[in-house]
């Protein structure tokens, strides 16, 4: 059997960069992004896919405004920290009170 020939990627120019592509600062790589978010890149470009996640494209390249993700997380469904924080202020009130019932 013949196997296609291993393509070998063209040489760097001088002054291009060297190794793996990067972004993580303002704007976010996927690798980045995911990892903000506690996602997989598979996971995240699915979402990207479905437009369920703010992103740009830079060229071909899909990125990530970390304010805009920051604030995409801050919308999700689910219990805030002062949900939390207030639920355990009142089991700790509730606690207390239901000791002073029963001592």
């Amino acid at each position: 059997m013949n196997q296609a020939p291993v393509r070998t990627p063209p040489k760097k120019q001088l002054g291009q960069g060297c190794g793996p592509r990067n972004l993580n600062g303002l704007v976010l790589d996927v690798r980045n992004g995911a990892a903000l978010i506690g996602d997989t890149e598979k996971g995240i470009r699915g979402k990207v896919a479905r437009r369920l996640i703010p992103f740009r494209r830079l060229g071909a390249r899909i990125v990530f405004l970390r304010s805009e993700l920051e604030a995409w997380l801050q919308n999700l469904d689910g219990c805030s920290l002062k949900e939390v924080q207030a639920n355990m202020a009142a089991r700790h009130h509730g606690d207390r009170v239901q000791e002073s019932q029963h001592g």
